[in-house]
C-alpha cells in the first residue's frame, strides 16, 4: 500500500512530461498569441479616428471590489464609473487627484477621458473602503500611430482580441527545465520514501481511541473519544464563522440601507476586523495563564463564548443598533476580541487533543464548519433580517451561541478534570503533574518557543507557511480573464466563484483530510502540489480553449479542488509539528506567516500582471506553487512529538542535537 501511491504518481509524472512537451511544441508553433503586440492588445474594433473606446467600471458590492479592478486603455479612451442601487455608498478617487467622482453615493455615473500625454499607471480607491482593499488600477498606454494596414481576416481578429494584462511573454520552453526538475525530484524522493518520511501511514499506528470488546468508545473526555473531539472542534469553528459573516455581510448591508454613510460603515468594519489582525497576541497569554483543574483550553473557550454572549445582550438592551453606529462599532470591537480569543484557544485545543492519525481529517471538518458558520451568519441571518429586523437578528444569535457553548461546557479535555467551574475539585495526578511543567512566566514561554523552533522541521514550517500563498497573485487576475477578456457577465462570474467554486473548496477540504489520514499529510502535499502546478501549466498553455465555458470551469474547479487538498494538509502539518507546551503561540505564528504569504502574493499582482500576458502569468504561478515541494521536503512530521514529548520532557531525555536553554526549563 505504501508503494502503490508513489508509483502511481511517478507514472502520472512521466505522462505529464510527455503532455507538457507536446503542449510546449504546439504553443511554440503557433505564429500568433493573445499577447503578441501592444497595439493589438489595446486597440478596439469599434475605435474610430475621432473618439476613443469607453470602458465601464462598476462595483461588486458583495466583495467590496471594483469590477474590473484593473483595465488597460489608451490615451483618448474614456473610463465610465457607473453603479446604481448599491447597498453601500462608493466613489472613485485617483490617488493624486487626477479624477474624482465626488462624495460616496449609492448611484454614480461619472466619466473621465484620458487626454494625450496622460499615459501611465493610475491607482484609484473607494475612499470609505480603501482599507478593505477596494482599489483599482488604470493602465493608460500611448495612442498608437495609425498606419494603413490590410484588413484582417475573422480568424486574425479573434487572435488579436484585447487583453487587460501586460503584453510581455516568456517562452514556455524556458520554464521546461524547472518543471521537469520538479517532476524528477518528486520521482527521486518517491524511491527514497522512508528517508523523506513519505511512508508515514498513520492508520498503521496504534489507535489512540480507547475501545471495548464491542468496538465502542469507552472514554468520554476529548483525549478518549474521537466523536467528542470532532463534535467539539467543529461546533467551535461554526461559532467562529457566524459573527464574521453577520458583521461583514448582514449588518453592514442593513446599515447601508438605513442611510449610514460609507465613512461610518468603514469605521465599523475597521474596528470589527482589528482583533483578527492581532489575534497572535493571544497565544502567549493562553499558554501562560491556565486553570488546569478544568483543562488547559476549556476555561479560555468558555470565557470567550461568555463574553460574546454578554456583548450581544448588551447591544440589544443598551444600544439602538439602527441609530448609534459609533457605540455599535466599539461593541463589535469587543465582540471580536472574544471571537478571536476563541479562535486561538480552539486551535490550541486541537493541537493538544487530536491524535496523530486524526489531524488531517479533523482539520478538514473544522475548516468546512467555519465556512458553514459564515454562511449562517451572512446568507442565513441576511435572509431573515427583513422579517425580524436587526434587533431580532442579534437576539437570534444569542440562543445559537448558548447552544454551541453547551458543547465545551459539558466536555472535559482529560480524565480527572472537573466539568463545571462550581464542581468539586477532583484529585487527579494527571493535571497535577502537568502543573509542575506549566509555563509560569512569559520568559519560560519564550524559552520554550526557542526549544520548539530549534528543530529543523519547525523552522522549515515557517518557510512552507511563507510560500503557501505566493501564487495568490492570480486571484485578482481571474476576474479580468473571465469578465474583461472572455465576456463573462459579472453575475455569472460571482455565481461561479461564490457558488460552485466554494462547494468545490469544501469538497477538497473533506477529501484532502481523508487522503492525509490514509497516506500521510506530507505525501499528499508533495504529490498534490505537483499535480496542481501541472494543472496551472496546462491552464496557461491551452489559451485556445478558453472560449469554451465548460473547459474553463472544469479546469478552474480541478485546480481549486487540488489546492484545497494541499491547503488543508499544510494546516494539519503545521499542527502536527507544533509543540503542545506552547501550542497557542506556535501554531498562531504559523497562521500569521500564511497570512503574510497571501499579502506578498497580492503585492506581486501589479508588477507581474502589468508586464506579462496570461499564459506567462499561469506559468509563473506554477513555478511559485512548486516551491512548496522544496519547503516540505525535509520536514519530519513526527520530529516534534518524538523529541519534545510534553509529558516526558526533561533535561535527561532531550537529544543532544536539540539546542535548548536547559536552565530555563527548570
Amino acid at each position: 500500500m505504501g508503494r502503490k501511491f508513489p508509483v502511481a504518481f511517478v507514472l502520472m509524472s512521466l505522462g505529464l512530461v510527455i503532455a507538457f512537451s507536446i503542449a510546449v511544441a504546439s504553443n511554440s508553433a503557433s505564429p500568433t498569441h493573445l499577447g503578441e503586440d501592444v497595439s493589438e492588445i489595446t486597440v478596439k474594433s469599434n475605435l474610430n479616428e475621432s473618439n476613443g473606446q469607453v470602458f465601464t467600471v462598476t462595483v461588486d458590492g458583495t466583495q467590496l471590489r471594483f469590477s474590473p479592478d484593473t483595465i488597460v486603455i489608451e490615451e483618448g479612451d474614456t473610463v465610465r464609473f457607473f453603479w446604481e442601487n448599491q447597498l453601500l455608498a462608493h466613489n472613485a478617487v485617483e490617488e493624486n487627484g487626477l479624477f474624482d467622482s465626488g462624495d460616496p453615493q449609492r448611484n454614480v455615473e461619472y466619466n473621465y477621458t484620458f487626454q494625450l500625454g496622460e499615459n501611465g499607471t493610475y491607482q484609484y480607491v473607494c475612499e470609505p473602503h480603501a482599507n478593505l482593499g477596494m482599489v483599482g488600477t488604470i493602465i493608460v498606454e500611448p495612442m498608437p500611430v495609425t498606419e494603413p494596414e490590410p484588413e484582417e481576416s475573422d480568424e486574425q481578429e479573434e487572435e488579436s482580441s484585447a487583453m487587460a494584462v501586460g503584453s510581455g511573454k516568456i517562452s514556455a520552453i524556458l520554464f521546461t527545465p524547472w518543471f521537469i526538475g520538479a517532476i524528477v525530484l518528486v520521482g527521486f524522493i518517491s524511491t527514497r520514501a522512508d528517508r523523506f518520511h513519505l511512508n508515514l501511514v498513520l492508520e498503521e499506528e496504534i489507535e489512540a481511541v480507547l475501545v471495548d470488546n464491542d468496538g465502542k468508545e469507552i472514554g468520554e473526555t476529548l483525549v478518549d473519544s474521537y466523536r467528542s473531539r470532532v463534535v467539539t472542534l467543529c461546533a467551535l469553528y461554526v461559532a467562529q464563522g457566524i459573527p464574521y459573516g453577520f458583521m461583514t455581510v448582514t449588518f453592514v448591508t442593513f446599515l447601508a440601507a438605513e442611510g449610514f454613510s460609507a465613512k461610518e460603515l468603514a469605521f465599523l468594519l475597521t474596528l470589527g476586523t482589528l482583533p483578527w489582525s492581532l489575534k497572535f497576541l493571544w497565544g502567549p497569554i493562553i499558554d501562560r495563564y491556565q486553570y488546569r483543574p478544568m483543562g488547559k483550553r476549556k476555561p479560555w473557550i468558555l470565557i470567550a463564548q461568555s463574553g460574546m454572549i454578554l456583548v450581544l445582550i448588551s447591544m440589544v438592551l443598551f444600544i439602538d443598533p439602527e441609530k448609534d453606529i459609533k457605540s455599535i462599532a466599539y461593541m463589535f470591537l469587543v465582540y471580536n476580541i472574544f471571537t478571536s480569543l476563541q479562535d486561538v484557544s480552539t486551535d490550541a485545543l486541537a493541537v493538544d487533543v487530536l491524535k496523530t492519525h486524526e489531524i488531517e481529517k479533523v482539520n478538514s471538518y473544522m475548516f468546512t464548519s467555519k465556512i458553514i458558520g459564515g454562511i449562517i451568519g451572512g446568507a442565513g441571518l441576511g435572509t431573515i433580517i427583513s422579517f425580524t429586523g436587526i434587533v431580532g437578528a442579534l437576539i437570534l444569535q444569542i440562543p445559537i451561541l448558548i447552544l454551541i457553548m453547551l458543547v465545551p461546557l459539558y466536555m472535559r479535555e482529560r480524565p480527572g478534570e472537573k466539568q463545571f467551574p462550581w464542581s468539586q475539585d477532583v484529585e487527579s495526578s494527571i493535571w497535577k503533574d502537568e502543573i509542575k511543567s506549566h509555563n509560569h512566566t512569559f520568559k519560560e514561554i519564550v524559552s520554550k518557543l526557542k526549544v520548539a523552533f530549534s528543530l529543523k522541521s519547525t523552522r522549515l514550517g515557517i518557510v512552507l507557511s511563507l510560500v503557501l500563498s505566493l501564487s495568490y497573485f492570480l486571484i485578482p487576475v481571474l476576474p479580468l480573464l473571465f469578465v474583461r477578456e472572455l465576456g463573462w457577465s459579472e453575475e455569472k462570474f460571482n455565481a461561479t466563484k461564490g457558488g460552485l467554486i466554494m462547494l468545490v473548496t469544501m469538497l477538497g477540504y473533506v477529501v484532502g483530510g481523508q487522503l492525509g489520514k490514509r497516506f500521510g499529510g506530507k505525501s499528499v502535499i508533495i504529490y498534490s502540489t505537483l499535480v496542481g502546478a501541472s494543472i496551472s501549466v496546462v491552464w496557461g498553455l491551452t489559451d485556445a480553449w478558453w472560449s469554451s465555458t465548460s473547459y474553463l470551469v472544469s479546469i478552474w474547479c480541478v485546480h481549486t479542488f487540488v489546492f484545497a487538498i494541499v491547503s488543508i494538509n499544510v494546516f494539519a502539518l503545521m499542527m502536527r509539528i507544533t509543540w503542545c507546551e506552547v501550542g497557542g503561540t506556535q501554531f498562531t505564528g504559523y497562521m500569521a506567516m500564511m497570512n503574510l504569504s497571501a499579502i506578498i502574493g497580492y503585492q506581486l499582482t501589479d508588477p507581474l500582471a502589468s508586464r506579462y500576458d496570461y499564459t506567462t502569468l499561469f506559468l509563473i504561478a506554477a513555478v511559485l506553487e512548486t516551491l512548496m515541494i522544496g519547503a516540505a521536503l525535509y520536514i519530519d512530521p513526527n520530529e516534534t512529538r518524538r523529541l519534545l514529548n510534553a509529558d516526558s520532557l526533561s533535561t535527561d531525555s532531550i537529544p543532544e542535537s536539540v539546542n535548548i536553554p536547559l536552565g530555563d526549563l527548570n
